[in-house]
């Protein structure tokens, strides 16, 4: 899950091109030695770059991975005007939604092993969650802008990033299933969902 581009940071300056080199690097070094081999001064040095700099534009080597899957299609990271409700933020998610699950054919193993070693590895782990417990945040923030929802942003936020994992992860179990038009339907019934007002709550009665 990700936020449209009017809370991104300037694109296309020295330091996105900085960590562009320095993602480019990692996704060569984990195809070559694997995630749990790839240390952080051989990607440094196959970018041609200190190990400096890269603490200079990511966290850690768990936000650099990040950054990598990204780079491959992975994440919900394409750029979009902001919405003005929540109906047309799920109808747009929904569509780069379809994309993404279309460009993660054939990305299965990366994805696996992605995931296999953030469980095993502790420290990984941590950086990992901490980076998408920031990324509920933002996220969060810009949903709580939006009209016509009543979830709580955050929760919202972490319940969407849930769809789209959700939805990655059968597209390559049952790749005919996991349609466009699946998508779409899951969120718009979402989308009507989050605009009704909870009924109110009665106390339960007294027995007499």
């Amino acid at each position: 899950m990700s936020i449209p581009n009017e809370s991104r940071p300037g694109q296309g300056g020295k330091r996105e091109r900085t960590r562009a080199a320095l993602v480019a690097a990692t996704l060569e070094v984990v195809a070559a030695s694997g995630f749990a081999g790839a240390s952080l001064d051989e990607i440094a040095a196959r970018a041609g770059m200190t190990k400096g700099a890269i603490y200079s534009n990511f966290s850690g080597k768990a936000e650099l991975l990040l950054a990598a899957m990204g780079a491959k299609g992975l994440t919900l990271a394409a750029p979009r005007p902001p919405a003005e409700t929540i109906d047309d933020e799920l109808k747009a998610m929904a569509a780069e939604l379809a994309k993404v699950v279309r460009r993660a054919k054939g990305e299965e193993t990366f994805l696996a092993e992605f995931n296999l070693y953030a469980l095993s590895d502790p420290e990984i782990r941590k950086g990992v969650g901490a980076s998408y417990a920031a990324g509920f945040s933002r996220t969060a923030e810009y949903l709580a802008r939006l009209r016509g929802s009543t979830m709580a942003p955050r929760h919202l936020a972490v319940a969407l990033q849930c769809v789209a994992m959700g939805f990655m992860i059968q597209s390559f179990v049952t790749p005919d299933d996991v349609t466009d038009e699946v998508i779409g339907e899951t969120l718009r019934a979402l989308a009507e969902g989050l605009s009704r007002v909870p009924a109110a709550t009665s106390p339960p009665a007294r027995r007499p």
